[in-house]
């Protein structure tokens, strides 16, 4: 019986020798040579999607207050409130391509803007407006393709402060409601002018050094109530401002204004004056201007 056992767990053992053992190394190459055939073959029209559609990039990402014939004029990084900061970015590779602009005072998002390149070209910009003045601070643009920024640029608006003789003191607690978009000298503050039987609460009265016009006039920033000032036309708010305007050449204000010496020099301050009405509670303002002939 042991006879018979024994050549029979002998034969198992020569028929396991006989199993092509290079089979397990051969096989899964050939296994692995297929998969990467079939993943070639599967990707080739992707890849070559891609590279028939081409690509863009970002070249450069300028900042200026102006544009001629799309190329970038006044190439700055400190803008004053007063310019139209722009923001142009051109690319290279296919044209049309998606660009966004990310617009950020501090961390604060003010703005975002994305659009397709013309001739690789690609402007946008802010600015104050009405209601709305920049604020002094550091701003950045992000430049991003699908989400996230691939540029950054940094810039700044600062507020020049003429140096003024005699020399102003605000008073403490004084609140400037009216940001200013140009340098400007104040040198009236929280009074009530009562005029005809109306009382007006006068926030500031100034001198506005309008330096890309050369034009300087007078400002008196009214803090008003009114809720119509955005609905108002220029006839009926110039009906309505009038008598401020008069109140501040007659009772010494323009005359006050004349007397100061801003920056080494004397204004004469005779073209016009204007009569800033502000309602604080719905941020609304309404400038309302006046020649000097208009008031004789």
């Amino acid at each position: 019986m042991a006879e018979n056992q024994f050549p029979s767990e002998v034969s198992t053992e020569k028929k396991v020798s006989k199993f092509p053992r290079w089979l397990l190394i051969v096989v899964p190459i050939l296994l692995l040579g297929v998969c990467c055939v079939v993943l070639a073959v599967v990707a080739k029209p992707f890849f070559n999607l891609n590279v028939e559609s081409g690509g863009y990039s970002v070249e450069s990402v300028t900042l200026s207050t102006g544009l001629e014939n799309g190329q970038p004029v006044d190439v700055k990084d400190v803008f004053m409130p007063s310019d139209q900061i722009i923001c142009t970015v051109k690319t290279s590779g296919i044209d049309g391509g998606i660009i966004g602009m990310r617009w950020f005072l501090g961390e604060n998002k003010i703005y975002e803007y994305t659009g397709k390149t013309k001739d690789h070209t690609i402007s946008t910009y802010i600015a104050s407006n009405k209601s709305t003045v920049l604020l002094e601070g550091k701003y950045r643009v992000e430049i991003f393709m699908v989400e996230e920024p691939l540029e950054t640029v940094s810039f700044e608006v600062k507020i020049y402060h003429p140096i003024v003789s005699p020399p102003i003191s605000i008073p403490e607690g004084h609140t400037v409601i009216e940001l200013p978009w140009y340098p400007e000298v104040p040198f009236v503050f929280d009074e009530v002018w009562s005029i005809d039987g109306a009382e007006w609460k006068i926030n500031e009265v100034k001198v506005v050094l309008m330096d890309d016009s050369k034009e300087y006039f007078v400002a008196v920033v009214v803090d008003t109530d009114m809720k119509d000032i955005a609905s108002i036309g220029e006839d009926e708010a110039k009906a309505r401002t009038r008598a401020i305007a008069l109140y501040t050449i007659e009772n010494g204000y323009l005359e006050k204004a004349r007397n100061l010496e801003i920056d080494g020099k004397h204004y004469d301050l005779d073209q016009s004056i204007f009569i800033n009405l502000k309602n604080t509670s719905n941020q609304v303002i309404y400038r309302v201007p006046f020649k000097m002939e208009e008031l004789r």
